[in-house]
C-alpha cells in the first residue's frame, strides 16, 4: 500500500506498481507506474528523457484533477518523434507497445526527430499525489489527436494522422504488427 515503505519509494494497488519520480514545484508527490505505463514506455524509448521528466515537473505548480503542460526547458534537449509528412515518404504501420487500444499508427522511415527544447507531461490527480501518464519530448496540442483506430477517435483523427508519423525506430512496436498497408479505409 501507498506510504507503507519507510522510503515511500514504492507503492501499490491491487492492479499496478507505482514508483516515487519527483515532486512538483508545489512540493506534490508524483508517481508513475514503471512497467505498463505510457510514461514507462517513454522512458524505455528515450533513456534521456526520465531525467528531462524530473526536472520539467520540479518546475510545474501543478493544480487540478489533469495536468497537461508543455514545460519549456531552454535548451534543446533531444527530438520530438512527431514529424509532418507528405506522400513522398516511406510511411509503415504498427502497433506501439502499452498502446494495444490505438491500433495501427503511422511511422515514417525516411525522417529524423526535429530538434525540440520541450517536455510534454500529463498527471492526474490520484488523492494527495499525481501519477504521470504519459511524457514526451515535444509539446501538449502536437500529437495528441487521438489515432484512427482507437476508442476515442474523431472525426479529425485520419485527416490529422495522414500528415503526422512517428519517426521509425523511435518507440518500441509490438512484434508482428508492422504492415505497410494503409490502415484506415481509402
Amino acid at each position: 500500500m501507498c506510504g507503507a515503505l519507510a522510503t515511500r519509494q514504492l507503492c501499490y494497488t491491487k492492479y499496478m506498481l507505482y514508483i516515487f519520480l519527483c515532486k512538483t514545484k508545489n512540493n506534490i508527490e508524483v508517481v508513475y507506474d514503471p512497467v505498463t505505463s505510457h510514461a514507462a514506455t517513454h522512458f524505455d524509448d528515450a533513456k534521456q528523457l526520465k531525467e528531462l521528466a524530473i526536472e520539467a515537473i520540479g518546475l510545474l505548480d501543478a493544480v487540478g484533477d489533469v495536468v497537461e503542460k508543455s514545460i519549456d526547458l531552454g535548451k534543446v534537449i533531444g527530438g520530438s518523434d512527431v514529424v509532418e509528412v507528405s506522400a513522398n515518404d516511406e510511411i509503415v504501420y504498427a502497433m506501439r507497445r502499452n498502446r494495444y487500444d490505438d491500433g495501427l499508427v503511422p511511422f515514417v522511415k525516411n525522417r529524423a526527430p526535429s530538434p525540440c527544447s520541450t517536455v510534454a507531461v500529463h498527471l492526474r490527480r490520484d488523492g494527495e499525489r499525481y501519477i504521470l501518464h504519459s511524457v514526451w519530448i515535444g509539446v501538449i496540442g502536437g500529437d495528441d489527436e487521438p489515432f484512427p483506430q482507437s476508442p476515442d477517435a474523431t472525426s479529425r483523427s485520419v485527416s490529422f494522422w495522414r500528415k503526422r508519423a512517428f519517426v521509425w525506430g523511435s518507440q518500441q512496436i509490438i512484434a508482428g504488427s508492422l504492415t505497410t498497408k494503409y490502415p484506415w479505409g481509402e
